[in-house]
């Protein structure tokens, strides 16, 4: 149940029992299939512990994580690992904080805390349907009804029906939008076609469904290098989880994101895709086109990217798929980068105009 503390507003709170007393822990839940990336909540959960240690002396935080793999929850951990002013555990979302799992121990009370005031969320009313495709325009910015199936996960017709939801509601509008300009100087250029925008309230549900409350901007989270969306490549990148799912029907694709930045590493993929395939929880990294680039330019922009998503991926033991999306020629030149690679890494590749069509996996080992 949500408990508002001054401005600011958590999933939870309890007062956790343990051998000399008991806990003041306020509880911040996220959802993995939320539309974000893991990478992101960091400085909303500092912002909100600046809240706590004005009003709430003495409190703790638990981080709850719905995750139906491993890989979420454990970035989730690295990214806090320079830690909070308080005491905090991250854990499952079944799972019960052991004292010892905080970061430093937790101020213990003779007696239970007095629970803070349980409010409202603002999603009373509102569907799981309506609140993802909310999650994603706002990340995304703007989208067409195929961009944002792939990235929920539902499916085509029940996204088409959810958005005019959304729009009766006014909370998305369908309509033809101001192109992003990457030179401001430039004169101002309409999108190519129309897509479907989140309204202000729309905005607003989507921040509370992530913990964010109105007082506390959500910054950085947005898909990155906004002036290419309508431009087939977004599109491409937009549309990866569905298509994996089109050419796996077997593998559980769980989430996915396009453009995100990726924390330690100096490249980021086009999009990346997280699940679970042949029983390895797996990300699928793409890269789409190159076709501008010369063929030596490509083998060695390849052999970066491939170390790259191999160093991510090896911080928390999950497998990689690689994937190169493009024209024949440009797949040919990918090719003489893919040696010596471990065991844990796929390549795959595909004509980024055929839909749905990749090669089999095989793990190099």
């Amino acid at each position: 149940m949500t408990v508002r503390l001054g401005d600011v507003t958590f999933s939870d709170w309890v007062s956790l029992e343990y051998e000399d007393g008991f806990t003041d822990t306020f509880i911040f839940h996220v959802d993995s299939m939320n539309g974000l990336p893991p990478f992101g909540y960091r400085p909303l959960l500092q912002r909100l512990v600046a809240e706590l240690n004005k009003k709430r002396r003495g409190a703790s935080l638990w981080i709850r994580i719905d995750s139906p793999g491993d890989w979420y929850l454990m970035e989730i951990k690295l990214a806090m690992r320079r830690g909070l002013s308080i005491p905090y555990s991250v854990t499952r979302a079944e799972e019960v904080p052991d004292f010892r799992s905080f970061s430093f121990c937790p101020t213990l009370y003779p007696l239970p805390q007095k629970r803070p005031p349980a409010i409202e969320n603002g999603l009373a009313g509102i569907t799981q349907e309506q609140i993802k495709c909310l999650q994603v325009l706002v990340r995304t910015r703007k989208g067409t009804v195929d961009e944002i199936a792939s990235l929920t996960g539902l499916s085509e017709k029940i996204t088409g029906n959810t958005v005019e939801e959304l729009q009766d509601n006014n909370q998305a509008v369908f309509k033809l939008g101001e192109k992003t300009q990457k030179d401001k100087s430039k004169p101002k250029e309409m999108d190519p076609y129309p897509m479907w925008h989140p309204t202000r309230p729309g905005m607003s549900i989507a921040l509370r469904s992530w913990g964010a409350s109105r007082q506390l901007a959500f910054s950085g989270i947005k898909e990155m290098n906004s002036h290419l969306i309508g431009t087939a490549h977004r599109t491409t990148s937009r549309r990866w989880p569905a298509w994996l799912r089109s050419a796996y029907p077997h593998a559980e694709i769980w989430s996915g994101w396009s453009e995100t930045k990726m924390p330690g590493i100096s490249v980021y993929p086009d999009a990346l895709a997280w699940g679970k395939i042949q029983g390895y929880e797996t990300l699928f990294w793409l890269e789409v086109g190159d076709n501008h680039k010369k063929r030596n330019e490509i083998e060695l922009i390849t052999k970066k990217r491939l170390k790259s998503a191999w160093k991510f991926c090896k911080r928390t033991g999950v497998r990689l798929v690689y994937a190169q999306l493009s024209q024949e020629w440009v797949l040919e030149a990918a090719r003489w980068s893919l040696t010596n690679l471990p065991s844990e890494i796929a390549v795959i590749m595909g004509n980024s105009k055929k839909f749905g069509k990749l090669s089999v996996i095989e793990w190099a080992g």
